[in-house]
């Protein structure tokens, strides 16, 4: 039940497809762009320490970026279901909300990684629900709750099913799909190819996603369920 429903949300997101595909692409080009200057720098002779952060700085950017506007358009379409509003509507009180809690578990997770790895990858994972939480909780709205302490909470009781999306789609998954993948990732020799790889890389990393988001909201359903059977 948990897979059907987050690859109906995945097909229920229609012509907000169009505008993902294209991040797909513009962020898999550039990061291509990104890494062929720093690999360059690296082997240089005389290495610019100045340019090697510009471009590691850039590379970050694009990793946070255009993550976060895929991650938009998806949690838009469902909030837009769960709110009976128009399909493609986009609010932005909410998107705006969306990147300053992004930056905000970014940098408190960077912060744990440069300190210990073990905690920044503790963190990384609990705060994956924190654009769930941004778009879907209606205490989160009326500004009761902390995105980020709501994520980790939220991780903690279902600390089990979250380790698993995170363990198949972004651990096992990768590395099985490398193998035969990673051939055709360069835009130089197999440019189409290389469109086709990102788009697919793309799809099965948002429907991972869905996946969170299906889980919080399956989650979040049943205390709803009981207080309503509850009621006399």
């Amino acid at each position: 039940m948990l897979f059907k429903n987050a690859f109906k949300k995945l097909i229920q997101l229609k012509l907000f497809l169009i505008p993902i595909v294209l991040f797909f692409w513009i962020s898999s080009i550039f990061e291509h762009f990104l890494v062929k200057k720093i690999e360059a720098i690296i082997n240089s002779a005389d290495p610019s320490t100045f340019s090697l952060i510009g471009f590691a700085s850039l590379h970050l950017v694009n990793g946070i970026i255009f993550p976060t506007l895929i991650t938009l358009l998806a949690l838009s379409q469902i909030r837009n279901l769960k709110q009976g509003a128009p399909k493609y509507q986009i609010e932005g009180g909410p998107s705006e909300q969306l990147f300053i809690e992004t930056l905000r578990s970014w940098g408190k997770t960077t912060w744990w990684f440069l300190a210990l790895v073990l905690p920044g990858l503790y963190k990384f994972i609990a705060y994956a629900y924190v654009p769930v939480v941004v778009f879907l909780d209606p205490e989160y709205d009326k500004g009761n709750v902390d995105a980020l302490q709501a994520s980790e909470r939220h991780f903690r009781r279902h600390w089990l099913s979250t380790c698993f999306v995170f363990l198949v789609f972004y651990f096992v998954f990768p590395i099985m799909l490398s193998s035969v993948l990673d051939n055709y990732k360069d835009f130089n020799d197999t440019p189409v190819l290389a469109l086709l790889v990102s788009i697919f890389n793309g799809v099965v990393s948002l429907f991972a996603f869905l996946l969170l988001a299906e889980i919080y909201i399956q989650t979040q359903a049943k205390p709803l369920e009981n207080m309503a059977g509850n009621t006399p």
